[in-house]
This record gives C-alpha cells, structure tokens and sequence, in this order.
C-alpha cells in the first residue's frame, strides 16, 4: 500500500502505541538484547577490576523495571501511561550511576510522550527533555560520558527530522553517528584514554538504541502509517454494523477485503484485521479456519478499544513534589491560595518556615519559578537531584524510634561487621550487586531515625543514594565516600554524643585519615601511572586512584607495596577480600621480611579489591 501525502500529514500529528502485552514483550526484548553486551560494558571499567558493572546495573535497572510492570495489576489507557509508569519503575530500580542516568533519561523522554503521542516533533522534546533530566539529575556532568551521547542524539535528531516523517528512520540514521561520538570519548575524558577504553554508560545507551531500533523496526512499518491503520480500523467498524445487501453495495469493502495483513506486525492488531476480512468476505462464516469463533460485535469491540487507546484525548500531568523555605508565607492557607490554580491533589504540609508540596500540574517548571520568588527551593521532584539531603521535619508522615542512626552501605560482609564494632547503627551489605533506589529507600524508611548519616563504599552508589533520600520519610545527611576505609576513619572520628550536624561535619572532614591502597587482578592490559603495562592477569595496586605497581607475581606485589608506600608508618593492616583463600603463609611471609611493622589483618569480604590495605 503506497503513503500518500495526505497520509504523511496525519502521521506527523499522529498519536499511537502498542497494546499491553505486545509493549511488554517488545521491552523484554530490548531487556534481552542489553543482556547479550552486558559482559562487554563490563570490561570498560576505567581500571581493569574484574568487577565492572555498568552493564550489570543497567540489566538489572531493565530487570527490576519489568518485574514491577508485571506485578502492577493497572490497567492503562495507552503506551505514553505506560511508559512513563515504566520509567518511574526504572528510577526506583536503578542502581549504579549507570542505571541512575540511563533511568532519568527515560523518567524525561516518557514525561513528554505521557500524551501518547510519538509524531517526530514530539519524540524530538521527548529526547531533549530526557537529556536536560539526566542532565541536571547529573553531579558534576562531565564530557566523554553517558551525557555526551544523550547530547548528541538530541542534536543528530534534531538535524535529520526535514528528511524524514517517520521518527524511527530519523533515529536508525542517529546510530551510526554516535557510534563515531562514542569512539571520540577517550579524547574527552583522559582517564578514558589511560585506560585504552570508550565510556562503558556511552557505550550501554548506543546498544539500548540499537536494541529499541531493532524492535520497533519489526513492530512498525514505514509503508503504512499508523494513522492508516486507524482509518481502516474504523472503516471495518463500520463496515460490520451495516446489513448484508448494504455492504455488498459499498465501495470501501473490497479495499478492506485486499488489505495486506503481512504489514500489520502488532500481533493483536493483525488477528482483529485478518478475523474482519474473513467475516466479511462470507458474512455467514462464524469461524476463522482454525477452530475459533469469530463475532461481529467482538471484532467491533477490539477495534473500538484499539482506537481509543491509541488516540486518547488526555492531559498532561505530572506528579510534583517540593520543598519551600519562605518567611513570606503566612501559612498553609496562604500558600495553597498562591498555587491552587496550578492544578489538584494538592497535599501541603508545614513545619515553622519549611513547606512541604504534593500536586498534579501541567506545569511545574512555571510552579517552581513562581515559588522561588516567595523563598527557597530546597526539594523539587521533577527535576532537581543535586541536594545532599533535605531539612524537611515530619510531623505526622511517620512515627520515629530515635533521633539519629549512622547508617553505612557495604559490599563485604567482614568490612559489616567492623562497621558494626566501630559504632554503625545500621548497615546494608549489599554483596556482589549494588543496591537499587527501592532498596535504599525500603531500608532507610524500616530505620524509623528523624535524621541519618548514610555513607557508602563505593561513589558509583551515590546516585541512588541521593535519590532514595528524596523519597524517604527521615532527614538524609550524605557522605561523600566511595570506599569502606573512609567509612572506618568517619566511625572511628565521631562520638555518639554528638548531634546530627556535627556528626556530618566530623564525618565529611575525616574522610581520609588513613593511607590505603587496593590489590586487584588485571581484567585487561592496561598502562599505569608510570605508563608501564599492566598485562591481563597481573596483579596491581592502586593508590589515590591511580595503579601505581603491578608485577605477575602477588606476593612480589605485596612486598614492592609495603616499601614503596609504608615508609615512615608502623602499623600494615590487611583486609582480605572475598576471593582470597588462605593466606596465612603470605602473611607471614611478610611479617619476618619486615621485622620493624606491625601487620594486622581481617576479614573484608569485599568483591572489588583482593585486599585492601591501610597504613599507619
């Protein structure tokens, strides 16, 4: 069937989408294709740790994602509900920078398609919004990243949408021009170009793209456009409402009667075609040739529900959430005659200057700037993810059993248990995976503490920390750590008489008291600092985020480390990652080498390092 230009005009404004279970098996195929690279985004892990996660956190962000959507029993109205339903599921699951970034940028592509539609102009905003989402959700964005590629497909999107109607042919014509962008990262990012890697989150968002081009391109068909088969969708209608002599007189029903099925690739949508033609090629006929029944007014049904799914007229609405500091505020009356008109489900709840928001708006970016004439926005939901914490005191959300909990988040089980000796109210040992938004918010919630000091073992952890802060019912105080020796040098600076904020400031100020470094087996070749390689399968050493020493053998490793960084020390503490076995015989070994130190060691029970090391 040829496209017409009258249909071209209705597929720019075209609103469409899939029916529930074709949106979920096209998903779970993406989910399946991301699966199939997850090992190589592994090994593009900056150092060549044998633990690279970035395609484990962005299956596992798709993952949890598609677990949640199956067990929501909602029935939705069409794919932009859906999505974005979808989306939010992403960000509640995302774990890892990785999954953090790749979430926020659904969380605002789905923003916009909430409408249900995905004409060019609006996946062009769609993808704009998703990029500006990520972006300022984004700490310290840097080029050679995720960003950049989110950044340029905006940009190459927006440069091909005059050639083309169809927005899939615009983004199959984006893919290869990211691919060159993405080999461009090491000459934006130097730690990139030292490791001889591209960005491993650049990387996983050309193969998600990939993933949804390949599906998409066999659910939709550039030859019809969706608004044609929405015409003739509502010719059949028709068509089967009339009596027998009067459809027999009409012309429409030999156009019905040749259409090609084979081009319709949504399955549902096709057995409702194929079941009409039949009917109306023998209208006396009341089964399809293969056993089932076929009814008229089931066929007009489906084809009603069809229709109205995809082509809903439904506003826009978003879930907002803020904070407001503001001595120009009478009280709660005061603010809701300021924003009432904003929209409805309005929630307001106050404690001295400090204004809690819940609203459904068509408009928050308007509501925020209206807002911030009147005080300070600590806390907005839509778009702002950059705050440590917020000072928002509950008064009646939830029952606290105590005022302040230190809570710390850790990969070993040792490293939880010295944690534990050393003062921690609480811990999440999370082992080999990290945790997701959902999991964080579920255990800082089951703390019932009005105020938290949540520190973690890794950076790549505090994405959806702070994330799981925004959602929480308690005071959230992040510190900035990124390894389980910083979380022993805040236990051992603090006292449990202190306050909630000189506990914080102690805590953020005695990060690094302590020498460390970490052994590790090569992945990969790779250079260090010194611009020696590093050979797949050595061992290594980095310190102050640099690999420093490297040498086949461990044991010559370890002694090339302790006289090359312990000098002046006297004390070489060693703790034992999850991999090690025994290893009595080595520490022994060092000890009568170095006669002067003194060597203490436990269990760490980390995955990422063989063995952490500290020196005092």
């Amino acid at each position: 069937m040829n496209t017409n230009n009258a249909d071209l005009d209705l597929l720019k404004e075209t609103r469409m989408g899939f029916d529930q279970e074709t949106i979920n098996e096209i998903i779970d195929n993406i989910y399946h294709y991301l699966c199939k690279h997850k090992e190589y985004l592994n090994g593009l892990n900056v150092f060549p740790v044998p633990d690279g996660d970035t395609g484990l956190n962005m299956v596992l962000t798709l993952q949890g994602a598609i677990g949640q959507m199956k067990k929501n029993k909602k029935n939705y109205t069409h794919s932009g509900e859906y999505l974005e339903d979808f989306a939010e599921q992403m960000l509640l699951n995302s774990r890892g920078c990785s999954g953090v970034i790749l979430s926020l940028f659904a969380q605002g592509f789905t923003q916009i398609t909430a409408n249900n539609d995905f004409s060019k102009e609006n996946i062009y905003r769609a993808i704009e919004n998703g990029y500006l989402n990520a972006y300022k959700g984004t700490e310290n964005p840097r080029e050679g990243t995720m960003l950049t590629l989110m950044r340029a497909f905006k940009e190459k999107y927006a440069e091909l949408m005059h050639m083309h109607d169809n927005p899939l042919m615009i983004m199959q014509e984006t893919i290869p021009y990211l691919k060159k962008v993405l080999d461009q990262t090491p000459d934006m990012l130097p730690v990139l170009k030292q490791a001889g890697v591209v960005d491993s989150g650049g990387a996983g968002f050309v193969i998600m793209l990939e993933g949804i081009n390949k599906e998409l391109s066999f659910y939709i068909d550039s030859g019809i456009p969706i608004q044609k088969l929405l015409k003739t969708g509502r010719s059949i209608q028709k068509l089967l409402k009339k009596r027998i002599s009067e459809f027999h007189k009409n012309q429409s029903a030999s156009s019905v009667l040749n259409f090609d099925i084979s081009k319709i690739h949504n399955r549902r949508l096709a057995e409702v075609f194929q079941n009409a033609k039949i009917l109306l090629g023998n209208l006396h006929l009341n089964h399809n040739g293969n056993g089932k029944t076929i009814n008229r007014e089931k066929i007009i049904e489906d084809l009603r529900e069809i229709d109205n799914s995809w082509n809903p007229e439904i506003k826009e609405k978003f879930c907002t959430e803020f904070i407001l500091e503001t001595d120009q505020i009478k009280n709660k009356d005061d603010l809701k005659s300021k924003i009432a008109n904003y929209g409805d489900s309005l929630i307001i709840v106050n404690t001295n200057n400090k204004y809690k928001v819940h609203i459904h708006t068509n408009k928050p970016n308007d509501l925020f700037e209206d807002m911030s004439c009147y005080g300070t926005l600590l806390f907005t939901k839509v778009d702002d993810m950059k705050k440590q914490h917020h000072n928002f005191i509950s008064e009646d959300v939830v029952d606290y059993d105590r005022d302040k909990s230190i809570f710390c988040i850790v990969s070993g089980k040792g490293f939880a248990d010295i944690l534990k000796n050393l003062g921690a109210d609480d811990i999440l040992c999370y082992g080999k995976n990290k945790p997701s938004v959902n999991q964080l918010v579920k255990k800082l919630n089951e703390l019932k503490a009005k105020n938290i000091m949540a520190a973690a073992d890794d950076s790549d952890i505090l994405m959806a920390l702070k994330y799981a802060a925004s959602l929480c019912k308690s005071n959230i105080y992040i510190v900035e750590s990124d390894n389980p020796i910083s979380l022993i040098n805040i236990l051992m600076s603090i006292s449990k008489d202190y306050d909630i904020h000189t506990t914080f400031d102690t805590a953020m100020n005695n990060l690094e008291n302590i020498r460390y470094c970490g052994i590790a087996q090569s992945s990969r070749e790779v250079l260090a600092e010194d611009g020696s390689t590093v050979h797949k399968g050595d061992f290594f050493a980095v310190y102050e985020k640099k690999i420093v020493l490297a040498n086949p053998s461990k044991e010559k490793l370890l002694i090339d480390v302790i006289e090359k960084i312990a000098a002046n020390n006297s004390l070489v503490t060693f703790y034992k990652g999850a991999k090690v076995g025994n290893d009595e015989q080595l520490i022994n070994q060092l000890e009568e080498k170095f006669p002067q130190l003194e060597f203490e060691k436990y269990y760490g029970g980390q995955f990422n390092y063989l063995y952490y090391i500290t020196f005092e």
